[in-house]
């Protein structure tokens, strides 16, 4: 679990599939091999991106999922500190390794985002 907290990259990509390991040396060039734009209108940001991947709509899919999920824990966890947040998200990320166990306490609120 050391090895997987130093890499960055996997706690993103287990976002989207938390029970399959992937390389990183094949993951990142294909989640990252797009062109992103953000724009800004009414107080609101929006990034637009365009991918180049020959697998193009499963990584849309895979995107989208955890925009969805970041977007949920934001309007969850707007009031909680940051040592919550990150309990939530941490928790998120490894409840295949979990079975149904918390990282530690979570406010109120936190164990229906989870089960989503």
């Amino acid at each position: 679990m050391v090895a997987l907290v130093y890499n960055w990259w996997h706690l993103y990509v287990r976002l989207y599939d938390a029970e399959h390991h992937r390389e990183a040396i094949t993951s990142r060039p294909a989640l990252l091999g797009g062109v992103a734009r953000m724009t800004r209108h009414s107080g609101q940001s929006t990034i637009k991106v365009s991918l180049q991947h020959d697998k193009k709509e499963l990584l849309v899919q895979a995107i989208k999922l955890v925009s969805k999920t970041l977007c949920r824990f934001y309007l969850i966890a707007e009031q909680w500190s940051i040592e919550q947040r990150w309990t939530l998200l941490l928790t998120h990320i490894f409840r295949h390794w979990l079975g149904g166990k918390w990282l530690g306490a979570l406010p109120q609120g936190a164990q229906a985002l989870l089960s989503g």
